[in-house]
């Protein structure tokens, strides 16, 4: 039985991972917490190919009896043993977390796509949503907040 739900806004370094979460709290970077379909989430901007250490050691710390709902940043750089993609996602799950992915599939402004590879790998661990539209952070922003509405807390 799951105790807590992540939902990850999922993309390479200089994807917008962050700019999407900071739209969340309308450019606001500070808070760390916003409210969707009425349920209080903790924001996780700094992702684990920002601050790789530092991303492990808060994700194991996690608790989902005390942080039932988060979201945060991902990089799914399944092979790049620094980031511990595998491992942080596989703790998660063991703790009972419910694991949601919304795959910012184009990176802003280029051509460079999240690859099927890492997609499916992802899907491994929860369920996956891919955002194709190439878009600025609150268009990005408005349906990772429909996703959650639906599909996170719909679960």
């Amino acid at each position: 039985m799951h105790k807590g739900k992540i939902a990850f806004v999922v993309g390479h370094a200089h994807w917008g991972k962050s700019k999407t979460l900071r739209a969340l709290t309308n450019g606001n970077f500070r808070l760390r917490k916003t409210t969707i379909g009425g349920v209080e989430f903790f924001i996780r901007r700094m992702s684990n190919d920002d601050q790789p250490k530092g991303y492990k050691e808060f994700m194991k710390s996690l608790d989902p009896e005390l942080r039932q709902y988060l979201i945060a940043a991902l990089c799914p750089q399944f092979d790049k043993p620094a980031a511990a993609t595998n491992s942080i996602l596989t703790i998660l799950r063991a703790k009972g977390y419910q694991l949601f992915f919304w795959v910012i599939e184009h990176q802003y402004g280029t051509s460079e796509v999240v690859a099927a590879k890492e997609i499916q790998r992802l899907r491994s661990f929860g369920k996956v949503e891919v955002f194709s539209t190439i878009s600025e952070s609150t268009a990005r922003s408005k349906s990772f907040k429909h996703y959650v509405s639906n599909v996170v807390l719909g679960s």
